[in-house]
């Protein structure tokens, strides 16, 4: 009997072992948490949520992940921290999920990179992001598949030195992102062009740009160049009333997010021509056989062309499940470690990530304008991101975590 009795506390705790690692019961969905802000922003979610729907299904007909299927469950992060928080513990606490993904505002994702960091569960920020995240507030279990902001600046910073322009006028939400955009801006083109003046500078609340004001004030400033931030129902706005009152005409505008799809094609023929951008998805002109695989098969299953957030949301749950299967585990840790030492396929090419987390995942720089008819980013070049990042051993020292 005790023979019996020391046996069985033995099969419990192999069996306890093996739940650790969650080499799950045949069929049990391997489950995976995702946040976006689809009520607050929603431009960007339904090709978001497309994105990842059309990856999922790809996913579950070849197999799932560690022969199971993978479940996603899906949270609206209404564009809070708060709310971000509360979704991902009842995630964490009641679904048992520790591997997730998503936000859109580097708030939120500040907050969902804390959580990650106190619960020592796997966040990747499937969107671009504030090199904050990247940089100072970074850890081990938290990964950005988009290029922060000094990739998407960079580039920006050098076109406008050139372009000889010296009085540069600003306008951008009053919030992380808003603030980085232009506070690297001014300093990567002030140490191009030491000449430069900056005239004015326009903050707004987010999601409430007074147009009528704030482009009067511009226009008063008489600039020879503009450096816009806006999103949504903002950019809609700044572009109509500036167009109303000429504010961008024979001035050189640098719109870092002015060629997302989400926002510019909505404004049809109202759409700007000319603006430099650095966050462009040239759908209708890419070729290139895989990539066009995915175009097509999303075409096929929404009836739509896919914008950027279907891109990084279908790219991102890929990574994540090849992740997995690699790891031959869902235990956050050793999934993180796989992510820093594979090599992921993505339908552009090869995604790889850095010791500090950091992907290699560049940009599209264009000028606005019109393809077919349709508004979108004109002439784009890819840009790749290593010659606007820190180095690693930078990025650990800025952490914290290398003396």
């Amino acid at each position: 009997m005790r023979l019996s009795a020391v046996f069985f506390a033995f099969l419990l705790l192999v069996s306890s072992a093996w739940a650790g690692e969650r080499a799950a019961t045949p069929h049990s969905p391997i489950k995976i948490g995702e946040l976006f802000c689809y009520t607050a922003c929603a431009d960007h979610a339904q090709s978001w949520r497309h994105g990842w729907q059309l990856a999922l299904d790809e996913i579950n007909k070849a197999g799932g992940v560690l022969g199971n299927p993978l479940e996603v469950l899906s949270r609206d992060d209404k564009g809070t921290p708060d709310e971000t928080i509360r979704s991902l513990e009842e995630l964490y606490g009641r679904d048992r999920a520790r591997i997730f993904f998503g936000t859109l505002f580097s708030h939120t994702s500040l907050a969902a990179s804390d959580f990650s960091k106190r619960n020592r569960v796997l966040f990747v920020k499937g969107f671009d992001g504030s090199n904050t995240l990247t940089e100072r507030m970074g850890h081990d279990l938290f990964f950005q598949f988009g290029p922060s902001t000094r990739v998407l600046i960079g580039p920006l910073a050098e076109k406008a030195a050139a372009s000889g322009k010296k009085r540069w006028a600003f306008v951008a939400p009053d919030y992380e992102t808003g603030r980085i955009f232009v506070e690297q801006f001014q300093r990567a083109l002030k140490d191009l062009n030491p000449n430069v003046e900056f005239v004015e500078t326009q903050w707004f609340p987010l999601g409430k740009l007074n147009a009528g004001l704030v482009t009067q004030t511009i226009a008063h400033s008489n600039p020879d160049g503009i450096f816009a931030v806006a999103m949504s129902g903002d950019y809609a706005r700044f572009v109509r009333e500036g167009n109303k009152r000429k504010l961008f005409d024979n001035r050189m505008v640098v719109g870092p997010l002015a060629g997302d799809g989400s926002y510019i094609k909505p404004l049809g023929k109202e759409a700007p021509v000319g603006w430099l951008s650095a966050q462009g998805y040239p759908v209708e002109q890419i070729t290139d056989p895989v990539h066009k695989k995915f175009i097509d098969r999303y075409n096929e299953m929404f009836g739509s062309l896919p914008d950027l957030p279907a891109f990084y949301a279908y790219s991102t749950l890929k990574v994540l499940a090849d992740a997995i299967n690699a790891a031959s585990t869902d235990d956050p840790q050793k999934v993180a470690e796989v992510m820093r030492q594979r090599q992921f396929s993505i339908p552009d090419g090869i995604l790889t990530f850095r010791r500090d987390n950091i992907s290699n995942r560049g940009t599209w720089v264009g000028t606005t304008g019109f393809y077919n008819g349709v508004p979108t980013i004109l002439n784009p070049e890819y840009i790749k991101p290593d010659k606007y990042l820190l180095s690693v051993e930078e990025v650990l020292i800025v952490r914290g975590e290398q003396n």
